[in-house]
């Protein structure tokens, strides 16, 4: 079926916004041995809003997912929703219509540097990267992960990772915060450290984010009409600041609703659902 007018295109964060996952929920659906229930509690969201973005993409638009998990935290939800593809990895990787668009790195030095950081604080994090993650666990009392990727204590394996794992990222539990503080203003000299408001915090380096993410695939979309972000945290901030229509959750972070040029009902009473409806109705 041919449509005629110029496609809308919307980014969607998915913890916070699309759905209501906790951290606790999230690492029992990345456990070994998870039942079918646990995943789709994280990663899926309600019916309605999945219903919603399939009338959004069947009336000629564009959504994509705009998200910090690596592509293996996204599977399920591009299997049962129709989107258009997706951001990855806050902006490392992308993909629309089962094709790679773009897959950036970071200078090796730098996350070196950041696992030295971490294990001088002795900080637990999950290493993200566009080929594969880990979770560096040095030396100390952190607590419990139990996620179905490699586990390591040795600082030197998980230097000898960065560029075997392609690391873009790092994400630690608001547990562990208080102990980057000693470097936590030489980490923000060169990165972007986000909290994502649902306990945990996210570090980046800014020339790689979500809205580098976004142009790269708006190049690809090509002629479009409004731009709509939805997302709740500060990871979500290059997103908002770059959409013509920034859509914060109301259960989003207070400095991330000061960006909003609407406010979304919280993520528990679907509030996608309802702001896409709108958009549909053209009142947005």
């Amino acid at each position: 079926m041919a449509h005629l007018h110029t496609p809308l295109v919307a980014f969607f964060d998915i913890d916070g916004t699309l759905i209501d996952s906790d951290p606790e929920s999230y690492a029992k659906a990345q456990a070994p041995g998870a039942t079918v229930e646990e995943q789709e509690r994280v990663f899926l969201p309600t019916p309605a809003v999945r219903e919603a973005v399939k009338e959004f993409v069947d009336a000629g638009n564009f959504a994509f997912l705009c998200s910090g998990r690596p592509p293996s935290g996204l599977a399920l939800l591009m299997e049962r929703v129709p989107f258009s593809g997706y951001v990855a990895l806050a902006g490392a990787l992308g993909e629309m219509e089962e094709k790679e668009l773009f897959c950036h790195s970071v200078d090796a030095a730098l996350m070196a540097r950041v696992i030295e950081i971490f294990n001088e604080c002795s900080v637990a994090a999950l290493l993200e990267g566009t080929r594969g993650s880990m979770v560096f666990m040095p030396a100390g009392e952190h607590p419990a992960i139990d996620l179905s990727v490699p586990v390591t204590r040795s600082v030197e394996k998980t230097l000898a990772a960065i560029e075997d794992l392609s690391l873009v990222k790092a994400f630690w539990m608001a547990e562990e915060n208080g102990r980057l503080a000693p470097r936590r203003a030489e980490l923000a000299e060169r990165f972007r450290i986000s909290d994502l408001g649902v306990g945990g915090f996210d570090l980046t380096v800014p020339e790689i984010s979500k809205a580098s993410g976004m142009a790269d695939v708006l190049a690809a979309v090509g002629d479009h009409g409004t731009v709509y972000g939805f997302g709740d945290s500060e990871n979500d901030t290059p997103m908002l600041e770059a959409a013509d229509v920034a859509v914060v959750m109301e259960n989003g972070v207070a400095s991330v609703k000061e960006l909003a040029d609407v406010i979304a009902p919280p993520v528990f009473a679907d509030g996608v659902a309802t702001m896409l409806h709108r958009i549909l109705a053209g009142e947005l």
